[in-house]
């Protein structure tokens, strides 16, 4: 083995070394992406849980408000004609 060819088997080693390098570190970012991910997705989680709660808590007074007015005006309707039988 020549010198030259040493030489040249040194740079394809470092290459490769800085290859694996680089590998590592891209597997070290998606592992903490891949936690930072997890995170936020735990959240999502309870935005959401709490977003349906919040949803179903309007509904409910949207419904309630309904059926108040739908009484009132019914009420009315009986005061008015009843008042028509009254004189």
């Amino acid at each position: 083995m020549t010198d030259d060819d040493f030489a040249r088997l040194e740079r394809k080693v470092d290459k490769l070394t800085d290859a694996v390098t680089r590998l590592i570190l891209i597997e070290e970012r998606q592992s903490s992406q891949g936690e930072r991910i997890g995170k936020c997705e735990s959240a999502l989680a309870v935005h959401d849980t709490m977003i349906n709660k919040t949803d179903r808590k309007v509904e409910q007074w949207i419904n309630r408000g309904i059926g108040v007015w739908g009484a009132a005006i019914v009420l009315f309707t009986l005061v008015q004609f009843g008042s028509k039988f009254v004189k």
